[in-house]
């Protein structure tokens, strides 16, 4: 896509004219709004009692001070023409722009390797977390001259490093950062602890709350994890990593505040006896396992009311496995969260529509938003199992994210994807998931590949979606067609092409080399001219969903 020039937002914040436009300015911002398929997520809570209500309403607005501190973490360029955005009325364009802009948390576009689609600056993979322009082998030569306890500063997640004035660098809490925005997110989450009644969710609110003003999110997430019987629960703070394009380690700020249906949810508690039995299943050496008995695997199917920072932006998430915590993992477990109204919205949305295209004819009666589900069930599950510290070599011990850097993510999805896959054909031997089914969640995986990799080789589910369809391709795991175009599960060999990458992820993982994973990327990340093809037959079709949150109060 050609990037609309920064004209085009000077003349709409000077005089809100459209006219000031030209046609071509109008149907690029058109083409790039296009990418998105529109989705009504209405949320009904005139029925719930005042307590309720109130609780609701301030998770709500503490979600508000959540999406402020991300985009401080994101673009205070990109903030700063938003707000100017904002300011424009009755212009049907600048109100285009400014759902860009908030669908992006700036003027990068995040489904396209972060094209600038406004302005005149170029897009930093530090975004505001690190002094603009500092690349990585800069970071690592300056952390060589710190001390021990710097060096964990400089590493910890919740810090942004800054310069101190006198020519070199620091470290800051977040907490210290962001603290304006802090201290009233912090008052609301303890009002809402002293409101509810349900024990659980008002401890992990309290630790939540304390974790949010020393950046120690430990007791808290061990705290949420343990949550029982609630009506609400929420993802809140800074988890994910994906956007720190320097180290890799820095998590930004996201919220999710869910209402859970407590009957799905219970209907999952079987999967979570399997753990360490998926664990011994990996097929790679010993050495590359773990011990995950007795850890807790919770799994919580909700509506999501409302979504904030990170987890509004870009890519919209169907499930989420957290926290990322090493420590925690190992002393405690994951909690796997489902949206249910997110999932209905993919589906229908995106995945059926490109499968529909894409997908060998005789196959497509196996496509469902079930088996769907059942893929990132298992791709859920599986985040839990592999390597979270490196098993062999001279970085043993070292989590793995940091061992890996940036190249982590999409690494750790792919994992997830084909280690779910491995595992699920486990569990269907063992009489745990119905046999006669499994060929319906191996074409609605194959469905959901089509729709990760619109996303570009850029982003986590996308490379990891492209390396699954070229290894499989050349392992015989996967077919396509030259004449028709169309793409098939071969059922006879995918399940070893699955076991065979299942053991190529998990032992890249293990090793912590990033020399390796990049020729590893470097082999199979690519666009193929099969996928181009694909890719070029659905262009006409959203690349995902545009969520349009409303709450009924009264």
């Amino acid at each position: 896509m050609k990037q609309i020039i920064v004209a085009c937002c000077v003349v709409l914040m000077s005089c809100g004219n459209p006219s000031s436009l030209t046609d071509a300015q109008k149907a690029q911002i058109d083409e790039h709004l296009a990418q998105y398929a529109p989705y009504e997520m209405h949320y009904d809570a005139s029925k719930l009692n005042e307590t309720d209500k109130l609780i609701l309403k301030k998770l709500v607005q503490a979600a508000s001070y959540v999406d402020t501190i991300y985009w401080h973490q994101t673009s205070k360029y990109g903030l700063a023409l938003r707000d100017s955005l904002q300011k424009v009325k009755d212009n049907p364009y600048a109100k285009k722009l400014l759902t860009l802009f908030k669908r992006n948390a700036g003027p990068f576009e995040l489904l396209n390797d972060h094209e600038p689609f406004i302005g005149n600056r170029a897009y930093y993979p530090g975004d505001e977390l690190y002094p603009r322009g500092m690349t990585a082998e800069e970071f690592d030569a300056y952390y060589e001259t710190l001390t021990e306890e710097e060096q964990k500063e400089f590493m910890y997640p919740y810090t942004v490093i800054r310069k101190d004035g006198k020519g070199a660098y620091k470290a800051v809490r977040y907490h210290e950062e962001y603290k304006e925005y802090i201290e009233p997110m912090v008052k609301l989450l303890n009002e809402c602890a002293d409101l509810t009644d349900n024990e659980s969710f008002a401890k992990f609110l309290r630790l939540k709350a304390d974790a949010l003003t020393t950046d120690n999110y430990f007791d808290a997430d061990v705290a949420w994890i343990d949550v029982e019987d609630s009506k609400f629960d929420m993802v809140f703070g800074p988890f994910e990593t994906y956007s720190d394009g320097i180290k890799g380690v820095k998590a930004k700020y996201e919220a999710s505040i869910e209402v859970v249906d407590q009957e799905e949810s219970q209907n999952l508690d079987i999967y979570t006896q399997y753990l360490q039995e998926l664990e011994q299943n990996l097929p790679v050496p010993d050495e590359y396992k773990s011990v995950v008995e007795g850890l807790t695997a919770k799994f919580v199917v909700v509506q999501d009311v409302i979504r904030a920072g990170e987890m509004a932006a870009g890519y919209q998430a169907v499930a989420a496995n957290l926290p990322n915590d090493p420590a925690v993992h190992k002393q405690k477990g994951t909690k796997k969260t489902f949206w249910k109204n997110m999932f209905e919205a993919r589906f229908n949305a995106i995945i059926k529509p490109v499968s529909e295209r894409l997908i060998e004819e005789s196959q497509l009666q196996y496509l469902s938003d079930e088996g769907f589900f059942q893929f990132v069930l298992m791709h859920e599950i599986c985040h839990a199992i592999g390597p979270r510290t490196v098993k062999v070599g001279p970085k043993k011990g070292m989590a793995v994210n940091a061992a890996i850097g940036p190249n982590y993510s999409p690494l750790e999805e792919a994992k997830a994807d084909i280690a779910g896959l491995h595992s699920l054909a486990y569990l269907i031997d063992n009489g745990v998931v119905d046999k006669e089914r499994e060929k319906e969640f191996y074409v609605s995986y194959l469905g959901s590949l089509f729709r990760s990799i619109r996303f570009g080789l850029g982003q986590a589910h996308g490379k990891a979606a492209g390396i699954a369809l070229n290894y499989l391709l050349e392992n015989d795991g996967i077919a396509y067609d030259d004449a028709s175009h169309k793409w098939a599960i071969d059922f006879e060999n995918f399940r070893d092409g699955v076991k065979s990458l299942t053991s190529e992820l998990v032992i890249l993982e293990g090793d912590g080399d990033n020399g390796n994973v990049r020729a590893f990327f470097d082999r199979w990340a690519n666009l193929t001219p099969e996928l181009q093809t694909s890719l070029d037959s659905v262009e006409d079709i959203a690349i995902d969903v545009m969520p349009k949150y409303s709450i009924k109060w009264d």
